[in-house]
This record gives C-alpha cells, sequence and structure tokens, in this order.
C-alpha cells in the first residue's frame, strides 16, 4: 500500500502499537540541532545515556542510532516521538528548510521584502 506525502507523519513512519505508547508517555526531551533532533530519555536514570539524533529527510524523522531503529522493522520510539509532537517535527523541517536555502546562497527571511 502506498501511502500520499500528506498522510499524517505516523501513517508514513507506520509504528507498532507498542512502540506508538511508548513514545506518548516516555519522558522525552527534545534540542534542535544543525544535524536534526536531538532526543533525549529523561524517563532514564540517566538520560544522557539514552540521547540519540534523529534526521529529518523529507519532512519525516528518518533515521535513528537506537538500537531498535537498526534491528527492528518499522521507526522506533525517538523518531515517533519526534512524528506526534507537531511543533517539534514542524521546528525540524522549518530549520532543514533554512539549512537548504543557505546552501543555495539564498537568505532565510521571516517576512517577505519590503516592494
Amino acid at each position: 500500500m502506498s501511502l500520499s506525502p500528506s498522510a499524517h507523519p505516523i501513517e508514513r513512519l507506520d509504528p507498532t502499537q507498542r512502540t506508538l505508547r511508548r513514545a506518548q508517555y516516555e519522558a522525552f526531551e527534545f534540542e534542535l540541532v544543525a544535524q536534526g533532533v536531538l532526543v533525549r530519555n529523561a524517563s532514564h536514570a540517566n538520560p544522557e545515556d539514552h540521547e540519540y539524533l534523529v534526521t529529518i529527510e523529507d519532512g519525516l524523522p528518518h533515521s535513528c542510532p537506537c538500537p531498535a531503529d537498526e534491528h527492528h522493522q518499522g521507526a522506533c520510539k525517538h523518531r515517533v516521538a519526534v512524528a506526534i509532537r507537531t511543533s517539534v517535527l514542524e521546528a525540524a523541517r522549518n530549520a532543514q528548510r533554512i539549512r537548504e536555502l543557505e546552501a543555495c546562497g539564498l537568505q532565510a527571511t521571516a517576512s517577505p521584502p519590503a516592494s
């Protein structure tokens, strides 16, 4: 089955129900960085040992170096956690667009130029 690019990110990532639940209830913290979104699981006693960089590609959480994303089918809880938090995903998408514009030599602006 092919999903349209306008489908909700969760539909496009196709996580298991268990992964979706964990992405919802675990205490994730997010930090926007140049390469994507740094996801830290504050549910652990040592959150810094449970920190992964989720990359964004084509507007979706694309990859994560965690063992679950590397060894299991479907998106890991870190990628899903980014996808279900609309403000985090949108901020990452916007940052990606700005980097792409800057790579093309264009200046990103918050408002259109004055006429």
